[in-house]
């Protein structure tokens, strides 16, 4: 993997993938002013530049939906990072399976545009491919160039009831609308949570904190231990803590708070959740519940610090198991839970912040856009879904794919749990993804978590980010649906 990609906080490349795919889009529709629904994703004008036509072949049936022609090849291209290869190559070999006389071709790279830039420009694109990591494309005029996947959508699945759309966790689309147009299947459901020791809290006989007033208590106990609740790393990843924040304020006022502030309103980071939740963010460094230091390290180092003892708490998106792996003492029994709620709140204490990741298109013109699609269904089937999760110890979008114990992983298996307890109370919010904010946002955090400026400041500074952006006429605003 390249120096930039490994230089990246997990959070950051997540972040990096939506930009790619915005920036994209906007070029694609000639900087004309893009819609985007809660979950992400862009629009486009009306004039056809947004991509589309459609992926389904001649001769569909009810065996094959989407008209494959079994004895064409297809190619499939995969970002070779966190995830690896193996599941692609699984679901490369189901469809042999399915179709006998189709060679197919699954590739692995972190060199996403250098190897398929020159295709597009060729007309020989892959079937299929994985826009992810550091190198992702981010050519001009892409997105015309993607086939719609909406018969995907209405394609019935592979191995289960209903069709793969019906069969998707809630707003895992959004991303991958353009102008109306589904051209992006997001693939990877990134679960956030505070992460904790369920084998700690069970040999000290801890209750996971539900309530804010809970975890304030909690903080009391560890402080007397001589240890912190949280550790974060101030040089590129204190913006986990704003996550934090942000989940809080949603939980508290519903995810509308979020939207406010996605759509750049004057005054969005003094509604009253907001001001609630920084207050409480505030309380806990008043108190001393952050680990001194934080501010001269990076994430690994903080995290390090946080599974080997010093602190409880840690909060991140589901790849934090893996991302640890090799630091993380052994029965640790790493385990997820949502963010402690506010007195007040009006959101469940079960809702938490997801989204989707890791997003797939099949280019128009391909040799095979059905068998692109197919390629797709396939990997959206329950079995595929499964051996996914099984070999990443993450959830894919799809439902009902995880067994309680997950696959062995205490993290997964937490993961899934929240997931089910959910339901549809989940929120997400793009401002900082879609306008670069992330390095403006580790800066007025770092400063704050240190104890240099207070909440009410913190707000001010962030208010003055999102101010910034939308008075700059030169910056393309993204629309976000109601």
């Amino acid at each position: 993997m390249d120096e930039q990609t490994t230089s990246l906080t997990p959070l950051e490349r997540l972040g990096a993938s939506r930009r790619s795919f915005l920036a994209l889009a906007g070029a694609g529709a000639s900087a004309a002013t893009l819609a985007a629904c809660a979950g992400g994703g862009g629009g486009g004008d009306e004039d056809g530049s947004d991509g589309g036509g459609s992926v389904t072949g001649e001769n569909t049936s009810e065996d094959n939906p989407l008209g494959v022609d079994g004895a064409t090849p297809v190619e499939a291209v995969i970002f070779d990072g966190g995830y690896g290869t193996a599941y692609a190559e699984a679901a490369g070999e189901k469809y042999k399976e399915v179709y006998p006389e189709a060679e197919v071709e699954v590739h692995g790279t972190v060199n996403i545009q250098p190897d398929l830039q020159p295709r597009f420009a060729g007309g020989n694109p892959p079937d299929v491919f994985d826009n992810s990591g550091a190198q992702k494309l981010a050519i001009d005029g892409l997105v015309p160039q993607l086939a719609d996947l909406d018969d995907l959508l209405k394609a019935p699945m592979l191995d289960g009831e209903g069709t793969v759309e019906e069969n998707l966790l809630p707003g895992v689309t959004s991303p991958g609308m353009f102008g109306g147009k589904f051209l992006g299947m997001n693939y990877v459901y990134t679960v956030f949570a505070l992460w904790y020791s369920a084998k700690e809290f069970e040999e000290k006989g801890w209750s996971v904190p539900q309530t804010w007033e809970e975890l304030m208590t909690l903080g009391e106990t560890v402080k007397g231990e001589g240890r912190y609740l949280f550790s974060y790393g101030g040089q590129n990843a204190s913006n986990y803590y704003q996550e934090m924040a942000l989940s809080l304020a949603a939980k508290f006022g519903g995810p509308e708070v979020l939207k406010s502030i996605d759509k750049l309103e004057e005054g969005a980071f003094e509604q009253d959740a907001i001001v609630q939740a920084y207050d409480a963010m505030a309380e806990a460094v008043e108190a001393g519940y952050f680990e001194p230091g934080g501010e001269g390290i990076k994430h690994t180092d903080a995290q390090t610090n946080w599974v080997q003892g010093n602190s409880v708490f840690y909060p991140s998106g589901s790849w934090i198991e893996n991302e640890q792996a090799s630091v993380t003492p052994e029965g640790y029994q790493m385990t997820g839970a949502p963010v402690p709620s506010l007195d007040g709140s009006s959101m469940p204490n079960e809702a938490f912040h997801g989204t989707a990741a890791e997003q797939f298109f099949v280019p128009s013109g391909g040799e095979n856009p059905a068998g692109g699609a197919e390629f797709l269904r396939i990997m959206l089937s329950k079995e595929q879904a499964a051996n996914f999760a099984e070999l990443t110890k993450a959830p894919s979008v799809v439902k009902d794919t995880v067994p309680d114990d997950g696959f062995g992983s205490s993290a997964l298996a937490s993961v899934n749990k929240m997931i089910s307890d959910a339901g549809e109370n989940t929120f997400t919010y793009n401002f900082s993804d879609w306008y670069g904010l992330g390095p403006d946002s580790i800066t007025n955090w770092t400063s704050f978590l240190k104890g240099d400026i207070d909440a009410a400041t913190l707000r001010q500074q962030e208010q003055a980010m999102i101010d910034k952006v939308r008075e700059d006429d030169a910056v393309t605003k993204f629309e976000v649906d109601s």
